[in-house]
């Protein structure tokens, strides 16, 4: 058991590119290329930890079918400890086909299958208390374990002495009452909330930061980093103490799958070393840099001390 447990959504992602159009009903298209690869937030921060060289673990559920196999097989691959994956009968692993537009943009067709299902039952609680840190990751599209189910997992935690960490999906046509049904009751229970700008944006109803950040506060939560994409970084620590943590400058920015998850990996990493939230949020920053100069969530995510020395040699944006 390692010091990192991450919670939460998977799914298997197939790839298939070019498709500029769809057949109507009895028709057929060809396309190039299809390729099958993980995804869901807590596969995808769990691999790029592993592939940072840091140990984690993680749970999360999938179907007893060929497409559970095939999680399981990743995260065995990479080094990811899986003892709390949970196998489900009757209920199928989560699915996603990405059909890739000629100029790069995508469409997807989703199925949520056992990301749906995920309930506090499911979760072995011996493994949150053997951890240090517990981050439940993909809030939003857990229709089962969000909101109270996902705090009460969380005050298990921290009445072990476990540091408990939250972030979310963006859901653009959700409303503000379903944002706050689902993050609010997790807040006094929460040491950190990393949600991305047009995440906080859509719980608070606010646009600046630091508002977003003391209204996360003012409902209990203690830490809160709001994540600003090619920004950077905008932490306010439980004292009030507020930093803006800016990017790295990156010259070829060739596909942002992932990025988020991968910041959250180095954040993780950094908080495991005992660093400060701003120094720990750095890292993130430097680890979604190599995200997004490669295809896929994880592909360009290298070894931490790697990722040191490119954020020794590499500038940081100007503010």
């Amino acid at each position: 058991m390692s010091d990192i447990l991450t919670i939460g959504i998977t799914t298997v992602d197939a790839i298939g590119q070019t498709i500029d159009s769809f057949p109507p009903p009895g028709g057929l298209r060809l396309f190039d290329k299809l390729t099958l690869t993980t995804g869901g937030n807590a596969t995808n921060c769990s691999i790029a930890l592993a592939k940072m060289g840091v140990p984690c673990d993680v749970i999360l559920k999938v179907g007893n079918d060929a497409l559970g196999d095939f999680v399981v097989s990743e995260l065995h691959r990479y080094a990811v400890g899986a003892e709390g994956v949970i196998r489900a009968d009757g209920v199928h692993t989560p699915y996603t086909f990405v059909c890739v537009l000629s100029d790069g943009q995508r469409s997807f067709f989703h199925t949520m299958g056992t990301n749906g299902t995920l309930c506090f039952d499911d979760i072995r609680l011996d493994l949150v208390r053997k951890a240090k840190f517990c981050f439940v990751t993909g809030t939003m599209v857990m229709a089962t374990f969000d909101g109270k189910q996902t705090a009460h997992l969380l005050a298990e935690a921290q009445k072990a002495g476990v540091k408990t960490l939250l972030d979310t999906v963006y859901l653009d046509n959700a409303s503000r009452e379903a944002w706050q049904g689902n993050i609010h009751p997790a807040l006094p229970v929460l040491d950190y909330f990393i949600p991305s700008l047009p995440e906080a944006r859509a719980i608070t109803g606010l646009d600046e930061p630091s508002e977003m950040a003391r209204a996360f506060q003012d409902r209990g939560c203690r830490n809160v980093v709001i994540k600003l994409d090619s920004r950077g970084a905008f932490c306010r620590e439980a004292g009030g103490a507020e930093t803006f943590v800016p990017a790295y400058q990156v010259g070829n920015v060739v596909d942002t799958t992932g990025a988020g998850d991968c910041w959250s990996a180095g954040f993780l990493a950094g908080l495991q070393e005992g660093q400060d939230m701003p120094s720990a949020a750095l890292l993130g920053n430097a680890t979604a840099a190599h995200c997004i100069q490669a295809p896929g969530a994880s592909t360009g995510i290298v070894p931490l001390s790697q990722i040191r020395d490119f954020q020794k040699t590499t500038p940081q944006r100007r503010l």
